[in-house]
């Protein structure tokens, strides 16, 4: 699947059960109630897109989770559906709530990565995300440490 061919929109509260779906999917991703993802979509700063295909509609593939702290933004959570990955839609997601923080005046984006996703950390690098701090121990889960990562966003 190319990224064109995938419908990037914001998030809707019935949207809420397929993301839960993906996230249980990946129990070493950052596990979210509902309430979550609602309380950051009706955030002013917030932004929380879905991925879906073009030719469905109807099922979500991914999703991403930010929030904006004046000229700072953070992704929070970001997954795609198992048997959607690789297929370039984290990069869609990203590259939409890329597009929309910087339209909102973010200058810096910035997120945490484990160490051992080195798929991850591929494909934020080749966004041009720097590392920039280590956060020992921070899945609570397993204790694993956190890149932290960084992306300067060009001025609009």
């Amino acid at each position: 699947m190319e990224p064109n061919t995938v419908v990037i929109r914001d998030f809707r509260p019935a949207d809420v059960a397929a993301i839960l779906e993906i996230q249980l999917a990946a129990p070493e991703m950052a596990q979210w109630r509902p309430a979550d993802y609602e309380r950051v979509s009706r955030n002013p700063g917030g932004i929380v897109l879905v991925a879906e295909p073009s030719e469905t509609l109807s099922s979500i593939v991914g999703f991403l989770a930010a929030i904006e702290i004046g000229t700072e933004a953070e992704i929070q959570n970001v997954a795609v559906r198992a048997d959607y990955r690789r297929r370039g839609i984290a990069r869609a997601l990203l590259a939409e709530g890329h597009r929309r923080l910087a339209a909102r005046s973010v200058a810096s984006v910035f997120l945490e990565v484990r160490l051992s996703n080195l798929a991850a950390r591929t494909l934020y690098r080749s966004l041009g995300y720097a590392e920039c701090g280590l956060r020992r121990r921070y899945y609570a889960s397993d204790g694993e440490d956190a890149l932290v990562l960084r992306l300067q966003l060009p001025v609009v």
